[in-house]
């Protein structure tokens, strides 16, 4: 699932605008800037799953889940890169696309 170059540059100030325009073809998403507090859309230490937290427990509890863990979103996630397309995982975006994140906040998609 590695990025591929593609040699292309955009700028996220168009990733940023493009990112605008597909939120408006999509409303039930929003760009992670138009949120105001976008880190209730992340999971919490005690809403990861037991066995993943038996394992922070064990090894410095919540504080290095914070530091070294990751806290898996609560809601379907995406990048608009700054050619305008939408990517399903950060690691699809080619490089040096620059890319702005988008949280599913509603119900209507079109594609």
């Amino acid at each position: 699932m590695n990025a591929q170059n593609t040699k292309e540059f955009y700028s996220a100030d168009q990733a940023a605008e493009h990112a605008a325009e597909w939120c408006k073809r999509n409303p039930a998403w929003r760009r992670i800037c138009d949120i105001p507090n976008h880190s209730v859309f992340y999971k919490t230490y005690d809403e990861i799953p037991k066995r993943e937290r038996a394992y922070w427990d064990e090894n410095g509890g919540e504080e290095c889940w914070r530091e070294f863990g990751t806290a898996g979103s609560k809601v379907p996630t995406g990048f608009i890169s700054g050619k305008g397309e939408f990517f399903d995982h950060v690691l699809k975006v080619p490089l040096h696309h620059n890319m702005m994140m988008v949280f599913r906040v509603g119900r209507r998609w079109r594609p």
